[in-house]
Parts: C-alpha cells; structure tokens; sequence
C-alpha cells in the first residue's frame, strides 16, 4: 500500500510538471498580413528543424496556409489549416513546424500587441 501511495505521489508529481502555457494578451490582438509579421514578431532562430519519424513522407511538393495567434508572450496559439495542396498531405509536418517557431517582439512592438496571422509553408518533393 504504501509503494501504491509514493507511486500515486510521484506520477501526480510528474504530470504538474507539464503544463500548457496559458494565453496571455496585453491587448486585443489584431489581424496582419504575412508581411507584415516582422513589424510585430520575429523568430528566434533564424533556422530550426525537426524530427518526423513514424510520418509519411508525401510523393508531391505542396504548401499549408495556417493561421495562428502570436500572443503577448510571443507563444503560438489556436493553429488552424486554412488551405493547403495536395490537400491533407502536409498538414501535419506544417503544424510539426509551427510548433518549433519561437517569438520575440520586434523593437517596432514595444507593447507585445498580440497578432492573428496566416504563414504559408512551402514543401519540395521527396
């Protein structure tokens, strides 16, 4: 019973140490072009990768048009595919992506204003 218990405490433990960020907004966040992302969030790292085992690799090149928040923190929130071709094929690997992406304000966005925008990812053939 009592290693049931330290089990129970330790897994309890272990599962408050991953937490969701929460959204956080200065102010309401407003809609911009791709373009205009710089002028509010710039990466992090200019380059970054990441790991797709156990994803099929689709045949064709293709693209995923995503819309996303950048709120205050800089952190992703509410990722949704607004298009992408071949439909469905890389979805996944474009939210994967998304996921990588960190933000930091650009010095022309001193109050952290939070931004709805669509990035577009581009993929080549296989």
């Amino acid at each position: 019973m009592k290693l049931l218990s330290v089990l129970s405490l330790g897994l309890l433990m272990l599962s408050g140490c991953k937490s969701t960020p929460e959204q956080y907004l200065t102010e309401s966040p407003i809609t911009i072009e791709q373009s205009n992302l710089e002028n509010y969030w710039v990466q992090e790292a200019k380059e970054f990768s990441f790991k797709f085992k156990n994803m099929k690799v689709p045949e064709t090149g293709g693209f995923v048009n995503i819309k996303y928040l950048v709120d205050s923190n800089g952190e992703i929130f509410s990722p949704t595919v607004i298009e992408s071709s071949p439909k469905g094929a890389w979805d996944k690997f474009a939210l994967r992506a998304l996921s990588n992406i960190k933000y930091v304000p650009s010095k022309a966005n001193p109050s952290n204003t939070p931004v709805y925008v669509i990035t577009e990812f581009t993929f080549g053939q296989k």
